[in-house]
């Protein structure tokens, strides 16, 4: 019986554990240069309270060389610091994921897409995280309807939960002590 308890235990707490969700957004810039993104990834915590979660980021360019260093302020060479938001949007969707992209250049530019600014034109929307979903961005004064995608990272990460580690001392022990009783 202790045996079946202790299968039960483990089986159940591996049901429960719940990891966050690590997503990656990334804005096509190829209207800048050919093939160029821009992207972060940021992590979904497994409860999102009802006034939504900001977490900072830093993006990443697939080119950082096509870009003004000066502008690249972010933490490391070639990024910028900025944000992702998850906010609630019922009764349309569960979430959208909106973004704030601090002012980058590119030197190579003409008038129009030398200074950028980077802004939601309709947000991404999703039911539930793991998400896949598209957004519109705009420019300042380069380009509108840009797209932005929301996807989960390929990273898996490990769960945040204890639950599982106390089922699973639980059903060890309770293991042990039937073996021990029968020994």
């Amino acid at each position: 019986m202790k045996v079946l308890l202790s299968a039960i235990l483990l089986i159940a707490g591996a049901g429960l554990a719940k990891a966050d969700t690590i997503e990656t957004i990334t804005f096509n810039l190829g209207d800048l240069h050919p093939g160029s993104t821009l992207s972060a990834t940021f992590d979904v915590p497994t409860l999102i309270p009802g006034t939504g979660v900001t977490q900072n980021v830093t993006y990443s360019f697939s080119d950082p060389l096509d870009y003004a260093e000066g502008s690249l302020t972010g933490p490391t060479g070639g990024t910028l610091a900025g944000t992702v938001s998850i906010d609630p949007n019922t009764p349309i969707s569960n979430y959208v994921v909106n973004f704030s992209v601090p002012v980058f250049f590119n030197p190579t530019g003409n008038m129009f897409d030398r200074e950028n600014v980077l802004s939601e034109d309709g947000l991404a929307e999703c039911a539930s995280f793991p998400c896949t979903a598209t957004g519109q961005f705009e420019d300042s004064m380069a380009f509108s309807n840009g797209v932005y995608t929301v996807a989960p990272a390929a990273t898996t990460p490990e769960p945040s939960s204890f639950l599982l580690l106390a089922t699973g001392l639980g059903g060890a022990s309770l293991l042990y002590a039937s073996r021990k009783r029968f020994a």
